[in-house]
């Protein structure tokens, strides 16, 4: 890259991650502030790690002009002791003066060859269809240049007061009829693992978003927020749950939604998601006022579903696109990283970043 323009680096510690968080959203600052560096990625085969390349200007008034955060997921292979390790490519940006010049593809090809170094299996980034920035995203994710393409899902952001209370009231009135048909119960997420939520973890055959937790992060301070997350009881049995995430002091993120088969038309799941609304975005707040100016105490929430999901793309489609207030279609890019460079990893992994 032209010295005159500046050069990539990785980020490696947090004064990086203060420098650099104006270049991505809020919701992902914890992600910029717990990166890591300096050490094999074999550490993190039972765990996520976060990862990110900045790109400053050259000369004296130097300042951030470009970024790259990415999370390595592992998940095993089999039965062996082995990982499959892949780079989600979360955030991408290149500020508006700056663009243009070839700094987003310099990123990403800073990332995708050290992730080759790091014998990873894949990089992905999810696309989102008709943005402003689509076209440059397609061009730097080539299928010429090796990348897969694929159907992604689908990103739901509510933060409307009106239309959001509407639809609570909506949801609130089906839950009470409903609860009295089929006698379930909505209950708080334990402060503590209990036996049930840990057979469910261990429950063969069922998909990931069927696990009630994530075992890779500490239950009390995992990637769900106990606040703001249910269970759905019935005879005093698990059938269902609702996992949030609480991302920033104004975004909520609806992770994991889950009823069991035979339970789906019970109206548990809303019952969960009106539960949730009521307490994050609608707090002592009186629905039937007209006057409604912001959701509270937290502004906004999201949620995303697949649409090869069973049931999740109808239900999303009648309920919640009336109100959302950004309803965003995504196409998932994946490129194999080549096995030759796995192979010479294999005997040594970097330890550099």
């Amino acid at each position: 890259m032209n010295k005159l323009i500046g050069e990539t680096f990785m980020l490696s510690n947090p004064e990086d991650g203060i420098d650099f968080r104006g270049l991505t959203s809020v919701s992902l600052w914890p992600m910029l502030f717990s990166l890591v560096k300096g050490k094999s990625l074999r550490d993190h085969c039972q765990a996520e790690a976060n990862i990110a390349w900045g790109f400053r200007s050259s000369g004296p008034k130097s300042e951030p002009i470009a970024m790259l955060l990415a999370r390595i997921n592992s998940s095993p292979k089999g039965n062996k002791c082995e990982c499959y390790r892949e780079m989600e490519i979360c955030s991408l940006a290149v500020r508006k003066p700056w663009q243009g010049k070839g700094i987003a593809r310099n990123l990403l090809q800073a990332a995708t060859g050290w992730a080759e170094t790091q014998a990873l299996d894949q990089v992905t980034l999810a696309m989102p269809e008709n943005q402003a920035y689509t076209p440059a995203l397609k061009r730097l994710t080539s299928l010429e240049a090796g990348w897969n393409d694929s159907p992604g899902k689908v990103i739901v952001t509510l933060s409307d007061p009106i239309k959001v209370g509407a639809l609570l009231v909506r949801l609130e009135k089906m839950a009470k009829r409903q609860k009295q048909r089929w006698g379930w119960k909505i209950a708080p997420y334990p402060d503590e693992l209990t036996s049930e939520l840990q057979a469910r973890l261990t429950e063969p055959g069922e998909p990931n978003i069927g696990k009630p937790y994530d075992p890779n992060q500490p239950y009390s301070i995992g990637w769900h927020s106990l606040t703001y997350s249910r269970l759905l009881m019935a005879d005093d049995k698990l059938v269902g749950w609702l996992a949030a995430h609480q991302l920033s002091p104004n975004l909520l993120r609806y992770n994991k939604v889950w009823v069991d088969p035979g339970w789906e038309k019970s109206g548990g799941l809303l019952a969960m998601v009106a539960d949730v609304m009521r307490s994050a975005h609608f707090a002592g707040v009186d629905l039937y006022a007209n006057n409604l100016k912001s959701c509270k105490p937290i502004p906004k929430g999201c949620f995303s579903f697949h649409p090869q999901h069973r049931n999740m793309p109808r239900m999303s489609e009648r309920h919640f696109r009336p109100v959302a207030s950004k309803w965003v279609e995504t196409r998932m890019r994946s490129l194999p990283l080549p096995r030759a460079s796995k192979s010479h990893a294999k005997g040594k992994v970097s330890s550099e970043a």
